[in-house]
């Protein structure tokens, strides 16, 4: 199970990694907010479609089970 859903499971890793460092970074007066809401921006496209991605596997999905059914 977990090698069949490795990129949807990757992916909410990351994000959840990303919003976790952005929250405790937001806490301590050293993290430097601007130069990491600027590599979130950088790589923006990315978790993008990967989000988008999962969205559409997941449609791909139910739309094959109600052909079966």
């Amino acid at each position: 199970m977990l090698k069949k859903n490795l990129a949807k499971n990757v992916t909410i890793i990351l994000l959840v990694v990303m919003f976790v460092v952005g929250a405790a970074g937001s806490f301590v007066a050293t993290f430097e907010m601007d130069g990491y809401v600027k590599l979130l921006n950088a790589y923006a496209p990315l978790y993008i479609s990967l989000i988008a991605s999962i969205g559409a596997n997941s449609a791909v999905k139910k739309v094959k089970e109600a052909k079966d059914v």
